[in-house]
């Protein structure tokens, strides 16, 4: 019985907050694409690949939690300096009902860069989404399938599910602006606001279940150490949504092996902390235009008990990938009477 009773709160706890929340990952600082669509087309150079999968709550559930983000984008489509355009791709699966939502998102950016010495960069964004939530009900148990405290998985249930897909529309949008000095001196400050017209995820038709729109406050920046080869990039964000909100707050530190133009190599680690609910570390290496970071989340919630102080895990993956040219050959064409 009292296996039962931890199953069902664990599934209730699941599907509540699921449902209630956006996904979202601690490595706020590798995800531009999930964290402002007004990050779209922001780098140096002309395509940016970006990659992270999250896997937690593996000691407390038989069915990890599994997240998985990517995107691509292009900066200056149609030679359109300002602009910034991309694809965005998520999918995440939770809970023993292999809950999932899988979404496909094109985020567009625009650039602008004010002041004599154009040190202050205004970012706009605003993205469209496509997403499908679906649930397998044949994974659920019911309570008429009980008897006693025994559970007949062969008994029909009378309980009559809802449709097993819910199909949606969804709008976001942002605005980012950084004074940056250079590379390792910066500040900047954005917010983002998603879900702007709360669409309907309910799976019954008759019903009515709005996912409540999410808005995001964050700062990143950059400070240099003196002259040492450190610098102390603190960041963080605060969200809301509907009756929940989250405050994510640390600092990395970045030391520079190299900075010579073609050899820039770097190494970072960072210690961060999520508001009643976990502490996690941070570690992260540079190659010139590639990034891979990793992190691991310390559970510090009342679920602590059952998960033993375990979280999730993340890796991440950035490249910067600028034009390739090819040299044209000029050819001189000699007379024919020569």
């Amino acid at each position: 019985m009292m296996r039962r009773s931890i199953i069902l709160t664990l599934l209730v706890l699941t599907i509540t907050s699921v449902s209630a929340q956006d996904i979202h990952f601690s490595q706020f600082f590798a995800t531009p694409l999930f964290t402002n669509p007004a990050f779209t087309g922001r780098f140096d150079g002309t395509y940016r690949f970006s990659g992270i999968i999250r896997r937690q709550w593996a000691s407390v559930s038989a069915q990890p939690f599994q997240t998985y983000g990517g995107g691509v984008e292009f900066k200056a489509p149609l030679n359109i300096k300002p602009i910034g355009i991309g694809l965005r791709l998520s999918h995440d699966y939770t809970g023993l009902s292999s809950f999932t939502q899988t979404s496909v998102t094109v985020p567009l950016g625009l650039h602008l860069n004010l002041g004599s010495a154009k040190r202050l960069i205004l970012s706009l964004g605003a993205q469209g989404e496509f997403f499908q939530r679906t649930i397998d009900y044949s994974r659920l148990s019911f309570d008429d399938q009980f008897f006693g405290n025994r559970y007949r998985p062969e008994t029909p249930s009378a309980e009559q599910p809802a449709a097993n897909a819910v199909n949606q529309l969804n709008y976001s949008g942002g605005v980012y602006a950084e004074y940056r000095i250079s590379e390792r001196q910066r500040f900047g400050a954005g917010f983002s606001a998603f879900n702007i017209t709360e669409p309907n995820v309910s799976p019954f038709a008759a019903s009515e279940s709005l996912l409540p729109m999410r808005t995001n406050v964050h700062i990143f920046s950059s400070f240099r150490l003196g002259s040492s080869p450190i610098d102390m990039m603190p960041a963080g964000q605060i969200q809301f949504q509907g009756t929940h909100d989250e405050l994510l707050v640390g600092t990395a530190f970045r030391y520079h092996l190299s900075t010579t133009p073609l050899e820039k190599r770097s190494v970072q680690i960072g210690i961060w902390g999520r508001t009643r609910e976990a502490a996690f570390a941070s570690v992260g290496f540079t190659q010139n235009k590639l990034f891979v970071g990793a992190s691991y989340d310390f559970n510090v919630n009342p679920l602590r008990v059952a998960s033993e102080y375990l979280g999730g895990w993340e890796f991440s993956i950035i490249y910067t990938l600028s034009t390739v040219r090819e040299k044209i050959k000029r050819v001189r064409q000699c007379p024919d009477f020569l």
